[in-house]
């Protein structure tokens, strides 16, 4: 796990400048503090920050070059083993890195290598004979790779504020996507194609790969395997088996991100009774929110049980961090208690973190998919419409992101569109951030190909939502807690946001003038909090401003 910076230079008049790329650089030290490495040429600055995961020797830093091509990566490639064993015929290993197999899959077999590998990476291949370039991001974009492109120079990298420092904004007026913000408070997502909050810094879009040749940008799809053996419980807890196998796949310590949901249990069931592994558990609390029935059900790995206490007053401080690291406005009071969690992780010295995201996508987990929906509204997974009144935002969209009517396509469209992609991006940045890999064991490819297969009667049994998935996990453990009904627990964002101190806050913010007015109907704002001090509504809209607002005042600096 690691961050990058390319700076490629596309005009014989443009000079690049190693002084200010290092200044650059600096801003990503944060996602590999194990090595940073440079490397400069005529045509390009190249900068590697390495958190080392797997071959922890200094021979497998980046950037690495083997055969006249060079590259950079960020993530890992879970199934390196077995391709290594393909290519040792036609090549010669130095490290026992999961780098340098990317590295010769893709001199062997170029595009093709997406048939191959299996994990979550960003990454960039340099030609060094023809200074041509390659590129891939995995299926669901775990992990980022944005760019910036002008007559002058293209910069790739693995966060956005080393573009802002790098692409001389000062002097061009840095300036907002006002379609992506208004994407953002209309339906509540983004990060979904390839635009990001500010014009002219893009992402390379989740599961795509291509080439930058005679300066184009050409994108291709990485395609997922289809599901092909039978659907049963035995066969859907060997696949889960072997994507968590995976996952657990490091030369450091593992640890496991667990909530009071089965998705994360089945992680720390499957990893000690297949993989002998008994992990460090780590679990996110609230200020006076009682955890008492997740305490008790662990109690008997208390020793391994971690816990990092997010307080009430500490909302505003985290909300403004929060807008930093994730260079986006701050999803919720979860994204807040998340950089709390990654930075105790840290302390306990672990690199490698496992959650249970992309189950309820996969197996079918929300009320979402069962119920009649009104595609003109935003929804929460648990069925209830969380915004209807557009006449809050001063530019209302039509409803072209989210029309998915059957449940293969609406469960796909929360998996690679409306949901999934906004979480990746902040996980990403929230762990790294200090210094943690965060890992998804049911977002890869394999799995993926159920979206396709499974049928109603597999994702909902009576009451029992994610039915299959409940069932083999059951039928391994026989843990009745498998079929527990599920609890759409939220963090407690409305009775943080209702304290005292904290509502004091929130009216001094709406009543003076914002860089988020801009996007808001203020005069109906100020409406919306009144009667949320008293009735506990619209919380979804007095977040969203905060948010904005706080994301809009940390950013505007770069201007």
């Amino acid at each position: 796990m690691c961050g990058f910076l390319v700076q490629k230079k596309l005009s014989n008049n443009f000079k690049l400048n190693k002084k200010k790329f290092k200044i650059a650089s600096k801003l990503i030290y944060h996602r590999g503090p194990d090595s940073k490495n440079y490397l400069y040429n005529e045509s390009s600055n190249i900068f590697h920050s390495r958190l080392e995961i797997i071959d922890l020797n200094k021979r497998s830093s980046q950037p690495m070059t083997r055969m006249g091509y060079t590259i950079i990566f960020n993530g890992e490639i879970y199934n390196y083993k077995k391709i290594k064993k393909e290519l040792e015929s036609d090549f010669i290993f130095q490290t026992s890195s999961d780098t340098e197999v990317l590295l010769f899959s893709y001199i062997k077999w170029k595009k093709k290598m997406f048939d191959k590998i299996d994990g979550m990476y960003s990454f960039i291949i340099f030609n060094n004979s023809n200074d041509d370039l390659f590129f891939g991001r995995d299926l669901f974009g775990q992990k980022p790779l944005y760019y910036f492109k002008d007559d002058n120079q293209i910069i790739f990298s693995s966060e956005i504020k080393p573009i802002l420092r790098l692409s001389n904004f000062k002097s061009k007026k840095m300036k907002y996507n006002d379609q992506e913000i208004y994407k953002y408070l209309n339906f509540n997502f983004y990060g979904d194609d390839k635009n990001t909050f500010f014009n002219n810094i893009y992402q390379i879009p989740p599961g795509n790969f291509g080439y930058f040749q005679n300066k184009k940008l050409n994108l291709n799809k990485i395609n997922y395997p289809k599901y092909k053996n039978k659907i049963n419980s035995k066969n859907i807890l060997t696949l889960l088996k072997k994507e968590i196998g995976n996952h657990l796949v490091a030369d450091v310590e593992t640890a496991i991100m667990i909530s009071e949901g089965v998705d994360s249990k089945s992680i720390v069931d499957i990893s000690k009774k297949f993989y002998n592994q008994d992990l460090k558990l780590f679990n996110l609390e609230f200020e006076d929110f009682n955890n008492n029935e997740f305490r008790n059900k662990y109690l008997k790995v208390k020793k391994n049980l971690h816990f990092s206490k997010f307080l009430k007053n500490e909302m505003f401080s985290y909300l403004n961090k929060s807008s930093e690291i994730c260079e986006s406005p701050p999803l919720s009071l979860f994204t807040l208690g998340m950089v709390k969690l990654f930075k105790k992780i840290n302390n306990k010295n672990i690199k490698v973190v496992l959650n249970g995201q992309g189950v309820d996508e996969v197996f079918g987990g929300y009320n979402i998919y069962f119920s009649k929906k009104d595609f003109d509204k935003t929804y929460h997974p648990d069925g209830t419409a969380i915004s209807s009144d557009r006449s809050i935002y001063k530019k209302n969209l039509k409803n072209r992101y989210n029309s998915s009517k059957n449940i293969i396509a609406y469960r796909k469209d929360m998996a690679f569109k409306s949901k999934i992609p906004k979480n990746l991006i902040q996980i990403d940045k929230l762990s790294m951030n200090s210094s943690v890999e965060c890992r998804s064991p049911f977002l890869t490819k394999n799995i993926a190909g159920l979206f396709d297969k499974l049928k109603l009667s597999q994702l909902q049994y009576k009451e029992n939502k994610k039915y299959i998935f409940r069932k083999s996990l059951y039928e391994f453990t026989e843990d009745k807690f498998y079929f527990n009904e599920k609890k759409f627990k939220q963090a407690p964002q409305t009775e943080y946001m209702l304290t005292l101190n904290n509502l004091s806050k929130i009216k001094k913010i709406i009543k003076q003038k914002n860089n988020c007015d801009k996007y808001f109907n203020k005069k109906l704002l100020k409406k919306y909090f009144e009667d949320f001090k008293i009735l506990n509504n619209n919380g979804f809209v007095i977040w969203q401003y905060l948010s904005l607002n706080s994301f809009l005042n940390y950013f505007n600096k770069f201007r």
